[in-house]
C-alpha cells in the first residue's frame, strides 16, 4: 500500500480515475515505471488509512452539524464539472439526504425524503421529474428496495465546502 500526492488524490475523486506517475512511500516518492507508463488508479479501488480518516473527519467533518433549513446550498452547485440547478423541494430533498449522511445514516427509503422534502409525490422520480441528471447525485441503494443514498463526493464536496 502505498500513498497518492493530494493532487492525485483529488484527481481520482473528482473524475473517478486518473493516470498517476508517482507515489509517496515511506517520506520520499516511489516512481511508478521505469519505461514512462503511468498506472492508473480508480476511486473504487482507494482505500482510505484509518488515521487519515479520523484526522480528516475531525478536522473537516466536525464542523457544526446541518440544518434542515440549510437546504439553499442544494439549489444550485457543481459536481465533477456539472452545474446542477434545483427547486426549492428539490434542495429539501436533498439537504435531507445530506443530513443523514453525515449523521452516519445515508441510506434512507424514498418515502421519507419525500415527507422531508414536503413533498407530495408518490416516487422520487415524480419530484425530481424536471430535472435531468438528479440520478447522477442521488443513487439507489444496492439490495435495499426503494433506499436511496446522495453521492458520497456530493457530501464531502459540501460539508468540506461550508
Amino acid at each position: 500500500m502505498v500513498d497518492l500526492e493530494r493532487r492525485d488524490a483529488m484527481r481520482v475523486l473528482r473524475k473517478q480515475a486518473c493516470s498517476v506517475t508517482a507515489f509517496v512511500q515511506k517520506g520520499g516518492m516511489m516512481s511508478t515505471s521505469g519505461d514512462g507508463e503511468d498506472w492508473v488508479v480508480y476511486r473504487d479501488t482507494l482505500l482510505v488509512r484509518a488515521d487519515e480518516r479520523a484526522h480528516f473527519e475531525a478536522t473537516s467533518m466536525s464542523v457544526g452539524a446541518p440544518h434542515a433549513n440549510d437546504y439553499d446550498r442544494f439549489l444550485s452547485f457543481e459536481l465533477f464539472g456539472e452545474h446542477y440547478l434545483f427547486t426549492d423541494m428539490q434542495a429539501r430533498a436533498l439537504n435531507y439526504l445530506f443530513i443523514c449522511a453525515v449523521t452516519g445514516d445515508p441510506e434512507q427509503r424514498g418515502v421519507q425524503i419525500l415527507v422531508a422534502a414536503g413533498s407530495a409525490s408518490l416516487k422520487l422520480s415524480y419530484l425530481f421529474s424536471s430535472r435531468k441528471g438528479w440520478r447522477d447525485i442521488v443513487h439507489p441503494v444496492s439490495g435495499r428496495r426503494g433506499y436511496y443514498m446522495l453521492d458520497p463526493a456530493l457530501v464531502v464536496t459540501m460539508r468540506v465546502g461550508s
